[in-house]
């Protein structure tokens, strides 16, 4: 098992000495500036930058062709056959992410990181062989089975590149290289998926395009092999002597993972925060084109009205999260943030009937109805920014280098596997139930469990402070057992 030690003082592996700079000196180096000034730090940011942008020009490109394909040959259940592309690419998170952990705990993270781009590379490849003459089944089975390895290789980048961050950045600068990374995220996002990716398309061609993607892996492979190399931590589980099947050892080091975080539980709690803010965003995003043609009335392709304001807040959130967190502490804030952005869904989903109603006609413009529900949305942004990043850097600080990986592999499993509900039950709820009772729903569980932990914040501080009340009362002779 890991050393108790490192748990008890994470400092120890993210730069002790970061403790001892003074407040005014570690506000101007906690920023993300003074985090792109570290060359290492830029290159594996402008990998994961690039990477990202071009995995979600991947996923455009896929379901663009896959529509094309069911489209040409007239099939049935059409969106059937395109939501098989997402399963495909989300599986293998499930499958084999604690795998992904093990090994990027146990290999030298920046060959495993350069490897890994090189797959994704190859894998794009396979997608250029397939031939239009082929059986139409065959053509989907194909890219079904592309997308899924194109999956299996991205699984062993996020836990590598999450465990190096600490590797990179003194403690002072976690904060502020988590919202970059978070920020960079969503803009590969909205750039790949919606501005980049369609456009290159039109330009190129999805086959071009997807050859463009090719020289972007390779490039990334190229940056992160410049990172400084990585301590791997080999140790066999086996006892001296005696040999171990490698499936009981793969075991054994998925299961101390596992036993590891279940014996915090605050890195419990930040797993689980995480876990609710990707959801949430999910859940949204996918009730979102119904919601805006029943509650709003804009048509579906005017979407990015009210996910482009989304998109701002958590750009605004993770931009000024560093700066509130050195005036409100992080799990308060995250509690805060979670408690706010159930009551933005609950507005967002019952603005539009409450602007009917002081509306002297008694039916609100629609575009007053898109400017408010953005607002709300905008807020929702800033509010996820303000779960996401202190919670990831909380579940930085508590994993030892020796397990960070296995941690982060955790979570991906655990948020990739909750996040099968939106994708493929917040639909069919919303047309069984309405939209807009999914969201009022989605908002009470948010606000209940915001609110709830704060309460009990506040409880076990005020507990915390009557009992040094009592002690200081009492004397010292009281404390000393006199």
């Amino acid at each position: 098992m890991v050393a108790e030690e490192g748990r008890a003082d994470p400092s120890a592996a993210i730069g002790a000495t970061d403790l001892h700079v003074v407040p005014a000196q570690a506000a101007r180096e906690d920023s993300i500036a003074a985090v792109l000034r570290n060359g290492p730090f830029l290159r594996l940011w402008l990998a994961q930058a690039i990477s990202q942008t071009a995995q979600n020009m991947i996923n455009f490109a896929l379901l663009l062709r896959v529509r094309g394909i069911v489209e040409y040959h007239n099939l049935d259940q059409p969106n059937t056959a395109i939501s098989l592309v997402i399963l495909a690419f989300s599986l293998p998170s499930v499958l084999f992410g604690p795998i992904a952990g093990v090994v990027a705990d146990r290999m030298d993270r920046r060959t495993l990181m350069a490897a890994v781009n090189a797959l994704r590379a190859v894998s794009v490849i396979s997608f250029l062989l397939i031939r239009e003459e082929w059986h139409v089944e065959t053509i989907l089975v194909a890219h079904y089975l592309g997308t899924f390895f194109f999956g299996i290789a991205g699984q062993f980048f996020a836990p590598a590149q999450g465990a190096t961050i600490p590797s990179l950045v003194p403690r002072r600068q976690l904060m502020s290289a988590n919202a970059l990374f978070n920020l960079t995220f969503t803009a590969a996002q909205l750039v790949g998926f919606a501005t980049l990716g369609p456009v290159l398309v039109k330009v190129l061609g999805i086959d071009r395009l997807l050859a463009v993607t090719v020289l972007a892996f390779l490039g990334c492979a190229g940056l992160v092999l410049t990172l400084p190399k990585g301590v791997a931590s080999p140790r066999a589980l086996a006892i001296p002597g005696q040999a171990v099947h490698p499936m009981l050892r793969l075991w054994e080091e998925i299961k101390e993972g596992l036993v590891y975080i279940l014996q915090d539980p605050i890195l419990i709690k930040a797993i689980g925060h995480l876990t609710l803010a990707a959801t949430t965003f999910l859940m949204v995003a996918a009730l979102g084109p119904d919601f805006i043609t029943g509650v709003i009335g804009l048509p579906k392709e005017d979407i990015g009205y009210i996910v482009a304001p989304a998109g701002m807040g958590v750009l605004t959130g993770v931009l000024v999260v560093g700066r509130v967190t050195r005036r409100i502490e992080r799990t308060r804030l995250i509690d805060l943030a979670m408690t706010v952005a159930g009551v933005m869904v609950f507005l967002a989903a019952t603005a539009s009937d409450l602007l009917d109603l002081v509306t002297i006609d008694g039916e609100a413009p629609v575009a007053l109805r898109t400017a408010v529900t953005g607002a709300l949305l905008a807020v929702l942004g800033v509010c996820n920014a303000f779960i996401l990043v202190p919670a990831q850097t909380i579940l930085q600080e508590r994993s030892h280098e020796e397990i960070r990986a296995r941690v982060y592999a955790t979570f991906f499993t655990i948020s990739n596997t909750v996040s099968f509900i939106p994708i493929f039950f917040a639909a069919a709820s919303a047309d069984l139930f309405g939209v807009i009772k999914v969201l009022i729903a989605v908002a009470l569980i948010l606000f209940g469990l915001g609110s709830t932990s704060l309460l009990h914040g506040r409880s076990v501080e005020a507990a915390r402070w009557r009992r040094l009340r009592t002690r200081h009362r009492e004397g010292p002779e009281v404390i000393d057992g006199g």
